[in-house]
């Protein structure tokens, strides 16, 4: 049983609440949460406000804080560092375009984090983005990060992380910073699982290291009541089930009610094609004529998962449509449910998404997983003398 007060944590650009779901399971008070998105932060006043978290809806631009918390945590948004985005970026012509586009406030609200760790002076902070702010601008983004975090007393490291490594149903790499001020070496955490059909495999064997076989899609949902286009409800009971995984099993730790398992409706023509695909296969494995989108710039426009391996990343795109993300079942003929997706990116059912289902895919696709920020959290714990009385003030500038 452990002593003395839990560390504490804030968590800015929170929604919908990942990071601090995953530092509350390692046994973190979450002190606050801050966003401007108005169903993230529905689904944040739903999940957190129970347990004494302070929900604060304000752009990040217009707030100032004090006090003093353990932890700062929190994923700046990050679309001109994604892939996705790279594109957008190769095609303006000009310097001064390029200039204006990485200038964009959008580029630079990671400075704002570091100006609230400046102020609040945690022990460590841990800031989450996406794998591309390694490369973008042939590296000078990041260590502009690395080089700002130095400037306020604060020994950063960068790494890589997949999710899958730890335990989450999901192949999703992500850049994790991890900064402190204390002294010590920045720990991050060790790896749990491994690809059974990766490299590492007979190293693994040779060497007596014991890690677990990815989790994969069967693992985490194949126990959902299965649907049809267009059927679900967001809230409804379980299907009766007798041999659960053990990632069910925590899965629905503490649930009485499944919520958020809606399907999308889909057309009679995308019925087809995914009744065309076998489980792994893409649009690039139909028949040419059968593609309904250019095969060679949208190649996973349509994918069919695969029940013996994690999914896909769950993405933010998933609002726009979910044929990235086709169930392997091949009598659904449909995509993931935003419950599924949640399953996939490690959110227990004890957790709910509020607002329409095309924001809810929104929230689940940006979150960090819960699984991936324990394990960061429990890295850090050792490390930590935690306050006897953490708190934070702020007042949000009223601009005309």
């Amino acid at each position: 049983m452990e002593r003395g007060p839990a560390p504490s944590i804030l968590d800015l650009f929170a929604a919908p609440g990942g990071l601090s779901q995953g530092f509350k399971d390692a046994g973190y008070r979450v002190v606050a949460v801050i966003d401007n998105d108005r169903w993230g932060i529905e689904t944040l006043r739903w999940n957190f406000e129970l347990y004494g978290t302070e929900v604060i809806e304000a752009d990040i631009e217009k707030i100032r804080m004090k006090g003093r918390v353990d932890v700062v945590v929190g994923g700046p948004p990050c679309q001109s560092f994604s892939l996705a985005g790279r594109p957008k970026i190769n095609h303006l012509r000009t310097h001064n375009m390029r200039k204006r586009f990485i200038d964009d406030s959008r580029n630079r609200l990671y400075k704002h984090f570091v100006q609230i760790v400046s102020v609040l002076r945690p022990q460590f902070f841990v800031m989450e983005n996406v794998p591309g702010v390694i490369s973008f601008k042939e590296g000078r983004i990041r260590n502009q990060i690395l080089e700002d975090f130095e400037a306020i007393g604060y020994e950063t490291d960068v790494e890589i992380w997949n999710s899958a490594d730890y335990g989450v149903p999901q192949v999703r790499r992500r850049c994790i910073f991890i900064g402190n001020r204390t002294g010590a070496d920045n720990p991050f955490p060790k790896t749990t699982h491994f690809d059974p059909l990766g490299p590492l495999q007979k190293t693994l064997e040779e060497s007596g290291i014991e890690l677990q076989p990815y989790r994969t899609v069967s693992d985490a949902i194949s126990d959902l009541p299965p649907l049809k286009p267009g059927q679900g409800k967001d809230e409804m009971d379980y299907a009766d089930a007798t041999d659960l995984t053990p990632y069910q099993k925590w899965a629905r730790e503490g649930s009485l009610k499944l919520c958020n398992h809606v399907a999308r409706k889909h057309s009679e023509r995308d019925r087809k094609l995914f009744r065309m695909l076998e489980a792994g296969e893409k649009m690039i494995d139909l028949p040419e004529r059968l593609r309904p989108y250019r095969w060679d710039i949208f190649t996973d426009k349509i994918k069919k998962q695969r029940w013996d391996r994690p999914s896909s990343a769950i993405l933010a795109h998933m609002q726009k449509d979910g044929l990235m993300y086709v169930h392997p079942d091949g009598d659904q003929l449909r995509s993931f449910t935003p419950r599924e997706a949640a399953r996939l990116q490690s959110f227990r059912d004890t957790f709910r998404f509020v607002g329409p289902m095309t924001q809810q895919f929104k929230q689940i696709g940006n979150a960090v997983p819960p699984l991936l920020a324990q394990a960061i959290a429990l890295a850090l714990k050792p490390y930590l003398k935690p306050l006897k009385r953490p708190s934070v003030h702020y007042e949000v500038l009223i601009t005309a």
